[in-house]
């Protein structure tokens, strides 16, 4: 039998090296601000229900979120960095089988890529499944439940990497249909950089 699989969105942080008034993510890339390649990556996704952790600067990407698409958690304590964000967004899903977790600012993860994520757990549904290119690995990672109770133990900017590191674990790296999938947006160059290479979902 399938379980259910959930997905959570963390879109925390301070957006402080973007510069000036706006948050990164509320950026426009293409047609579309950057937030919302996300958001159309997970609920476009075979994932069964979609989480949005935002943090800093809530109110102003809660304007751009369709409350129907996803559910929203607003994590108050976004200044302890990331765990707290994944924490947050876990307890949205802690019946589920097993949950992605992704970032915000990755506008060239594709639907595609989260669901050959969920293909690799239904096949081996002890491991970690994380997103590879090239040499590099990371979110979007799915965890199984059975690491639920770890990922509620992390503190401080403490990402589930740290869960997929540790000895005996298990890990599937399956990789991204697109080479530069983890490109991401710290900076206006950051972006100016990605509007040349068609994001898509």
């Amino acid at each position: 039998m399938i379980g259910r699989i959930g997905c959570v969105i963390l879109a925390g942080g301070e957006s402080r090296r973007f510069g000036g008034d706006q948050h990164k993510l509320l950026a426009r890339l293409g047609e579309r601000p950057l937030l919302q390649y996300a958001i159309d990556a997970a609920t476009r996704s075979h994932a069964m229900s979609c989480t949005l952790v935002v943090g800093a600067c809530a109110q102003r990407l809660l304007d751009v979120v369709d409350p129907r698409r996803c559910a929203v958690v607003r994590n108050a304590s976004w200044r302890e960095g990331i765990a707290s964000s994944l924490r947050a967004g876990l307890a949205n899903h802690l019946g589920d089988e097993a949950c992605i977790f992704m970032v915000a600012d990755q506008p060239l993860v594709q639907t595609a890529d989260l669901d050959r994520l969920i293909t690799a757990h239904r096949a081996d549904r002890d491991a970690i499944v994380a997103l590879q290119s090239g040499t590099i690995w990371g979110t979007p990672m799915l965890l199984p439940r059975r690491f639920f109770a770890a990922l509620a133990r992390l503190r401080g900017d403490a990402g589930a990497k740290r869960i997929a590191q540790t000895r005996g674990v298990r890990l599937r790296l399956i990789s991204a249909l697109s080479t530069d999938a983890f490109a991401d947006v710290d900076t206006p160059a950051d972006l100016d950089r990605l509007d040349q290479m068609e994001p898509r979902t």
